[in-house]
């Protein structure tokens, strides 16, 4: 195990290229497919050279399960795992005793532990240890002459309080793992997504099957022309068809994660391409509206322009993309508005829930 874990920093401070779909430098994510074998997986983890993995991160952050793994691998994440258990638990009750509705930065204090983690200082984390850890995103704060305990998001103050309270020194690789992957789960890891050349463009198109009807390839054209061009805003919508009056980019009032272009959030991106190419905006609606609005089919009828949807474990919709046919190592490719990314993107991810066809795109 400690000779793998000496190579986990390297998902985090690796290069950028892609290594899946090969639709463009920058514009395709390295994500790991369920479907490929277990050392596969496990060398996209914890071999150097490997890029990023914002889904795992995610999943460890939002405590959605992780399956892919077997036997030490299997046991690190279950670690990790653990740890974020202890970290939600001592979080939850320092919360409790802030004033003013002040909260700790639940992004920085877990994916800071995370990056650590995936770093060659990783530890054994206890109840203890994830008290320390949670009371270093705290300061002494005197207001009228009363000491108050406060939330602080100032890394030089942060970083002291975890070499005190944990008797260690971080390397600067380790703190560089932990800013890539709070920066990752706040969407600040931008610049990865760059728009589609027109070679770039044109291998897209080829991926669709030459029998795909007009439309359909309208619809995946239209998506594809929007990657890079349109920065994820939760909760952004458009207000018309096309790009001229939406103002894409433009500053505006910050958003729950502190983004703060105009942009469009996953579904609002799926209703945009619609109403572009159809004139029909589904209703401008999220997710749970939009799946209403379709059936469920097999990964065999899939054809470009169908959707599939991202579930959580209670069933809930939480996110959706544009199929655009297979690359040629056969990958499904994908097209969708991803905060991971902070813009539209297009990769190979697989961690789809299900797929679907728009009851308007039946037969056609």
């Amino acid at each position: 195990m400690s000779v793998k874990l000496a190579k986990l920093l390297a998902v985090f401070v690796g290069n950028k290229d892609s290594t899946i779909g090969k639709i463009g430098k920058g514009a395709v994510i390295a994500i790991i497919s369920p479907f490929v074998a277990i050392t596969v997986l496990i060398g996209a983890i914890f071999s150097d050279g490997i890029n990023f993995n914002q889904n795992i991160v995610t999943d460890l952050f939002e405590g959605n399960p992780i399956t892919e793994f077997q036997g030490e691998q299997a046991q690190f994440i279950n670690d990790v795992q653990h740890g974020l258990s202890l970290i939600d638990t001592k979080m939850n009750e320092t919360n409790q005793t802030f004033t003013n509705g002040a909260t700790l930065n639940a992004y920085q204090v877990k994916g800071y532990f995370i990056g650590l983690m995936f770093s060659k200082q990783k530890m054994d984390f206890d109840e203890n240890k994830a008290e320390l850890w949670v009371k270093s995103f705290t300061i002494e704060s005197n207001e009228n002459e009363v000491k108050k305990i406060v939330p602080t998001s100032v890394n030089s103050t942060i970083y002291s309080h975890q070499e005190s309270n944990l008797s260690m020194t971080l390397n600067d690789d380790t703190r560089e793992a932990m800013e890539r992957v709070y920066g990752g789960l706040i969407g600040n890891n931008g610049g990865t997504v760059t728009t589609l050349s027109k070679e770039e463009m044109d291998k897209l198109l080829k991926s669709i099957p030459e029998e795909t009807s007009e439309l359909r390839k309208n619809i995946v054209l239209q998506a594809g022309d929007a990657v890079g061009k349109i920065p994820y805003y939760w909760g952004g919508a458009a207000s018309c068809a096309g790009y001229e009056g939406n103002h894409f980019g433009t500053v505006i009032e910050p958003d729950y994660k502190g983004r703060n272009r105009k942009g469009l959030d996953c579904s609002h991106f799926v209703d945009w391409v619609y109403w572009t190419v159809m004139n029909n905006n589904l209703g401008n609606t999220n997710t749970t509206g939009q799946i209403k609005m379709c059936k469920k089919i097999s990964a065999g009828e899939l054809l470009p322009g169908d959707l599939a949807f991202l579930m959580d474990r209670q069933g809930n919709t939480t996110h959706v993309g544009i199929y655009a046919g297979r690359n040629e190592k056969g990958e499904m490719v994908w097209i969708h508005e991803n905060s991971h990314d902070n813009n539209v993107a297009v990769n190979t991810v697989s961690y789809w829930g299900g797929y679907y066809r728009l009851n308007i795109m039946e037969g056609r």
